[in-house]
């Protein structure tokens, strides 16, 4: 409960009093609580129709509602089932029993708050139990569903034997034997699908392996016997399963094709990287996991090494996609010729190699690692007639019998990389661990609790920056930026909490205090009669998050927020690696009349190739454009073919980072609708930007 850290509760009760108590309760305890307040058994009925509540709370006394009516109409109305928690009243006073009897699952009063809160807590915690019991029933129902449909569509021969019968049987196996219908083979022994010459081998194979209803996989070969008598030879595969509950055995006969080599080439295609033919990102991790356990055992000491082509995207630009990534499958080469022939070499992403060394300490590491710097030096690579010499820099992090997990060991990888790259290309750092030095999962775990606190201390704050129109848009718009002050008042750059909060999950709970706060400043201000549009950014976790839209939707009602007022971000590479999740969030938002926006638009290779798939309003142009954008023709190019043709898609597009006055008339020139930076204003707590000084 509390690190999803939000609630929803129902208050039955005549008093907005209430309501309000019982929300600064909870936020004491940590909890952001969303509220409805009813007052007969018609607002039950409307409020249970838009949502569920994780409990209800009842004030003894009320006249238009009772107990018993209240616990009978969410029994009907609820799609799930719903603690009550009866709560006395001053002159309205119960019995627990009683009201247990009545249905509710407890009974506090008012004026015992910290009693209350607990079991507030505590029912929501059981019913989410509960709840998720509920929902594994339900998958387990509909994973059986779906094994069954794999069985009917697959190839090989498969039947369910019980006690000797057949119980199920799939299309393969019933044309195996000659069968046209399932119900033809219930209930026929299996010993009639053997040839006669080998039944007696066949029922001494079954004693022998089937034992106290299990039978570990065996496999036989015999003589198997069609409907119409005629024999041919076979292999079955027997495994112990369960059919309804029953345990029974699993025969499967293999479809004729070699199926064995046809897994092995399956598993090894699942297992390598298409471009350089090493093994990919998600299977190196399987393998890190294996050597770090044998590492932390002492059985066998190893090191990984996190390699970066230096320089990669000027050899992209150069080379074109076909020729970098020519280049990659050479330079794969390159490192397998170097390393050992037990080492474990993958392509991580892009310009990014991995490699497990075998059998090494910190110093061979290094000597290995400087091996491969100097091989990638040597190496030049004929790339559309043009000669390319590739440099790499190299991060170590060792594994021994004091090593953490193999994120942990990942990301001292990474930290020894960052060091090597700040001191230039081809250069090497082996992370060494510090006395005492926490885990990322510790300092993880410190993060959060200074998150929470900082929630609880009121320490984060909104900040905004205005984004304001070339072309005379008199709206007033600004993006909404988060601040974290410590204790003493000074701001905690992001980088510092907000990785930690993604891993942990915190991040969601950050979004939604950021949107709430968003929501409820923004209401503000068209109550002032200030035509204000706010662009709020979303975090990775967010974007996944199943209930945001249901969440945000109740906002949006509940402030009454006006439409097309809220500009919802998303990075553009975090788009490009979660297309369906971003596609479906774009979509729900603009059903809530909400805008949409790419972030950091123009970084990919093919950006407006998302567009075909993702509703977006505003393009916002990737920060390194507007470098030296007055000087630099290629700058300038870019922006300006992007523009184009989002003017060609109806697109609006903003223009960020700006720095300068000079880089207003060739933003203005280039056609570009909005620009925000620093040398208009630095984000600030006060929304007071003058957007009448650009009008005109």
């Amino acid at each position: 409960m509390a690190k999803e850290n939000k609630i929803n509760i129902f208050i039955i009760d005549e008093s907005f009093n209430t309501e309000d108590n019982i929300v600064k309760l909870m936020r004491s305890a940590g909890f952001a609580a969303h509220t409805t307040r009813i007052e007969d058994e018609e607002d039950l009925e409307a409020a249970l129709k838009k949502t569920t509540p994780d409990v209800l709370l009842y004030s003894m006394g009320m006249e238009l509602i009772s107990l018993e009516q209240t616990i009978a109409c969410i029994k009907e109305k609820a799609s799930s089932p719903v603690p009550v928690i009866a709560v006395n009243r001053k002159g309205h006073e119960a019995e627990i029993v009683k009201v247990m009897r009545a249905g509710a699952r407890d009974l506090s009063d008012y004026e015992t708050p910290t009693h209350l809160e607990l079991i507030i807590i505590r029912e929501c915690e059981a019913f989410k139990a509960i709840k998720k019991s509920f929902l594994l029933e339900q998958t387990t129902l509909e994973t059986e569903k779906r094994c069954e449909a794999l069985l009917d569509s697959s190839r090989d021969a498969i039947a369910y034997i019980h006690e000797g019968m057949h119980v199920y049987s799939n299309e393969s196996y019933l044309e195996l034997f000659g069968f046209s219908e399932s119900e033809e083979l219930e209930g026929m022994p299996i010993l009639d699908m053997v040839g006669m010459d080998d039944r007696d081998s066949f029922k001494t194979f079954l004693r022998e392996n089937f034992k106290d209803n299990t039978m570990n996989t065996n496999k036989l070969k015999t003589s198997l016997k069609k409907s119409d008598s005629t024999e041919f030879d076979g292999e079955m595969e027997f495994s112990s399963a369960r059919i309804d509950g029953e345990p029974c055995i699993q025969v499967i006969i293999r479809n004729q094709v070699d199926s064995a080599e046809l897994e092995k080439q399956l598993t090894l295609m699942s297992q390598k990287d298409p471009i350089t033919g090493l093994y990919n990102r998600q299977y190196f991790h399987q393998l890190l996991d294996e050597k770090v356990k044998d590492g932390q055992s002492g059985k066998e000491k190893s090191c990984v090494l996190i390699i970066h082509i230096d320089n990669f995207s000027d050899i992209k630009k150069e080379a074109g996609v076909a020729g970098s990534d020519q280049l990659l499958n050479e330079i794969s080469r390159v490192f397998e010729e170097t390393s050992n022939k037990d080492d474990i070499l993958a392509h991580f992403e892009s310009n990014i190699f991995t490699i497990i060394g075998i059998n090494q300490t910190a110093s061979s590491a290094e000597e290995f690692g400087q091996k491969i710097i100097r091989s990638t030096q040597d190496y030049i690579a004929n790339i559309n007639n043009k000669s390319i010499n590739p440099t790499c820099t190299i991060g170590i992090a060792v594994i021994d019998d004091n090593a953490p997990d193999s994120t942990e060991i990942m990301l001292r990888a990474e930290r020894a990389l960052e060091e090597a790259e700040s001191k230039g290309v081809g250069q090497l750092v082996v992370y060494q661990p510090k006395e005492g030095e926490l885990t990322q999962k510790e300092i993880d775990a410190q993060v959060v609790e200074e998150i929470k606190k900082a929630v609880k201390d009121n320490r984060f704050k909104l900040y905004f920056q205005p984004i304001v129109s070339l072309h005379g848009d008199p709206d007033e718009r600004y993006e909404v930026f988060l601040r974290l002050f410590n204790e003493e008042g000074n701001i905690v750059p992001p980088e510092e909490f907000f990785p930690a909060a993604e891993r942990t999950g915190m991040s969601m709970t950050i979004d939604r205090y950021v949107l709430l706060n968003t929501i409820t400043t923004l209401t503000k201000q068209w109550k002032a009669g200030k035509r204000t549009i706010f662009f709020v950014k979303l975090t990775p976790s967010s974007l996944k998050d199943t209930n945001l839209i249901t969440w945000l939707s109740e906002q949006l009602k509940k402030y009454n927020v006006p439409k097309n007022s809220m500009v919802f971000e998303v990075k553009e590479n975090m788009a490009a690696t979660s297309a369906k999740y971003t596609a479906e969030i774009a979509t729900k938002l603009k059903q809530l009349n909400c805008a949409f926006a790419l972030d950091d638009f123009g970084k990919g290779d093919n950006p407006f190739a998302l567009l075909k798939h993702i509703p977006t309003d505003y393009l916002k142009l990737e920060k390194s454009f507007m470098e030296n954008i007055i000087a630099s023709p290629e700058n300038q190019e870019t922006v300006k073919g992007i523009t184009e043709k989002a003017m060609e898609m109806n697109k609006l597009t903003i223009a960020q980072c700006v720095e300068d006055a000079g880089s207003l008339s060739v933003l203005w020139g280039m056609g570009i609708n909005f620009i925000q930076g620093n040398f208009l204003q630095e984000p600030s707590p006060d929304l007071d930007y003058d957007f009448t000084s650009m009008s005109g």
